[in-house]
């Protein structure tokens, strides 16, 4: 018993002291974080200076893995050079060699050395992540020099950025994404940019959002922000979860339209740091207004902005012969028992079409179905309620076309020239003789267009060209510059993507920034899907984590709700569904038909 109670007043005791160190019994009550709140508090990686007595390579190898100092000034990076290189030090204005695996340092003379790796990508000053292909050795000659007795590194003279290797890649910089706005509607363009990890975040996406529209979107998107507009003062506070962007005086000759959209743009952008709750615009310390009297927004959908998501089916169309019908593409076989939903017919439906029409392509309302002829000479366009429309011969060698969410449909094919271009057709027009029109794409020279894809928010196309003998096959983003009337004009010219691909078959939009592409890293390997993300790369190139099943004969590749509803069609008719990283058979089929594919 009297051990019994000393263990209760022990316990009684450590409870007590417990509660000294835990919850605060008076003070004032303040507001905690956000339940769900993400946090994104950055590791701070702080850098060794030189020893003495260190080796040639030890203080190359040390500069190097300096860069990942998340100090702004780099001081202890700085102590490695000559202080004839100091200068030549221009991690804020030169490339970012992001590189895999280990460096290599060679000893080339008495004072120099050469230093390679894996290189993985270039990141520009602009914040631009270029893949490099798979096999790219990267190289640098640095020199070396006595000072006080000891080995600093000297610098080429024509300057220097930084070299990360992946993993410092990732602790030092962020990818978030910059926003701009349709021609003719109120949805976010995103564009994909990598930034410095630290306290200045919000400072550094002010500043990048207020830049002009960058190439690729030229022409496609607009932008709220004035032209000259800079931040008045060099950082943006955040306070309590409010951001204050102080603009120069050229914001004021934005129009009401202008500025509400500004407003969303900065307010979208700046969501993307954690501690960001609501955004506030200034101009020249003079706080701004929306009609209302409103002068702090959470949200860019409050202003009635924001980006055009891919939508969920729970059903598609499945070609098999000339028979077209619907069917559950998420349900495999013996492997779930979940609900199906309903397989019948919709209004619009198309129940049959010739097997001698090909490539078949659905519209996003559901209503019509394109496709190409056997030899690929003629597009036709077929509707249940009214009878088949053949399109005049415009070009040869069609691709399989594909529409977009204005009703317009896309195809590419050779003109009576010779020539490859893009051609778009109206096809909802009146006219029962509309023609399909070419648009400019004075980048593709003689370069022939094989796959496009064109996003939900109809601003951008993803496109694969090769060259004439169907190699050197790229991956590319562009802006569709449309007319007033929201007919497409041109493309401009795009910003390369899957550069680690070697031959790429196919590519389809998942989300607004995200895509799925068919291809190979080596000319001798399997074909195989691979998840990106624009402006990143490919996952599972390099390293093989989150790389999925390769599918030898795979043709075209769709999805029908982000990554989980991918789904494969092989040369040998077979249709396959994702399951984690494995392609199960789902049915049988030539073409399987999404609305807006």
């Amino acid at each position: 018993m009297r051990a019994r109670r000393l263990a209760c007043l022990l316990l009684a005791a450590s409870t007590l002291l417990a509660a000294c160190g835990g919850l605060p019994s008076t003070g004032p009550v303040v507001e905690g974080r956000a339940l769900g709140e993400v946090l994104s508090e950055p590791v701070r990686v702080v850098a060794v200076g030189p020893v003495d007595g260190a080796s040639q390579e030890a203080i190359v190898r040390g500069f190097l893995r300096a860069g990942e100092d998340t100090d702004e000034t780099h001081a202890t990076g700085r102590s490695f050079l000559a202080p004839q290189s100091i200068d030549l030090w221009r991690w804020s204005s030169e490339d970012v060699v992001v590189y895999d695996g280990d460096l290599t340092v060679k000893k080339v003379s008495d004072d120099t050395v050469e230093v390679s790796a894996a290189g993985m990508a270039r990141l520009t000053p602009d914040g631009r992540y270029i893949e490099q292909p798979v096999g790219t050795r990267v190289k640098v000659t640095l020199g070396l020099t006595k000072v006080g007795g000891e080995w600093r590194v000297e610098l080429p003279s024509s300057g220097f950025g930084l070299w990360l290797d992946n993993d410092q890649f990732n602790r030092v910089y962020v990818k978030r994404f910059i926003h701009y706005v349709s021609r003719n509607g109120r949805d976010l363009i995103p564009d994909p940019r990598w930034f410095p990890i630290g306290t200045r975040l919000a400072t550094t996406l002010a500043r990048a959002q207020l830049s002009a529209v960058p190439a690729y979107l030229a022409g496609a998107v607009s932008t709220g922000v004035p032209p000259g507009t800079r931040l008045a003062v060099n950082a943006v506070p955040v306070t309590a979860g409010k951001a204050l962007v102080n603009l120069s005086s050229e914001a004021l000759s934005a129009d009401p339209a202008a500025r509400a959209a500004m407003w969303a743009q900065l307010t979208k952008t700046l969501s993307q740091v954690a501690s960001v709750g609501s955004v506030s615009l200034a101009v020249d310390n003079t706080k701004l207004e929306l009609p209302g009297g409103v002068t702090s927004v959470a949200s860019a959908a409050e202003l009635g902005y924001d980006t055009v998501n891919q939508t969920i089916f729970d059903t598609a169309l499945l070609r098999t012969g000339d028979t077209i019908r619907r069917f559950d593409p998420r349900y495999v076989p013996d492997t779930q028992a979940s609900k199906r939903p309903d397989l019948k017919p919709k209004d619009g439906d198309i129940a049959r079409i010739p097997d001698t029409w090909q490539t078949l392509a659905l519209s996003a309302d559901n209503k019509q179905v394109a496709a190409v002829s056997g030899d690929r000479t003629e597009l036709s366009i077929w509707r249940a309620t009214a009878q088949t429309r053949t399109v005049a011969a415009f070009a040869t060698s069609l691709t399989r076309p594909v529409y977009d969410a204005n009703g317009y449909l896309w195809v590419a094919g050779s003109d009576d020239q010779g020539d490859d271009r893009v051609f778009v057709l109206d096809s909802v027009s009146s006219d029962p003789n509309a023609t399909a029109n070419p648009v400019s794409t004075p980048w593709l020279g003689k370069r022939r267009v094989t796959a496009m894809a064109v996003s939900a928010d109809a601003a951008r196309v993803l496109i694969v060209t090769t060259d004439r003998s169907g190699g050197d096959a790229q991956l590319g983003v562009s802006g569709i510059v449309r007319a007033t009337n929201g007919e497409p004009q041109a493309l401009a010219k795009p910003l390369q993507q899957a550069q680690s691909l070697t031959r790429i078959q196919d590519v389809t939009w998942l989300d607004p920034t995200n895509y799925a592409v068919l291809g190979q890293v080596g000319a001798s390997d399997p074909m195989r899907p691979w998840l990106a993300t624009i402006g990143a790369g490919v996952d599972g190139t390099r390293e093989g984590i989150g790389r999925l099943n390769a599918v030898p004969g795979a043709v075209t590749i769709m999805t029908v709700g982000g990554p989980r509803g991918i789904l494969i069609v092989t040369s040998d008719k077979r249709v396959l569904a994702r399951a984690g990283s494995n392609w199960p058979l789902l049915e049988r089929g030539s073409d399987v038909l999404v609305p807006g594919g």
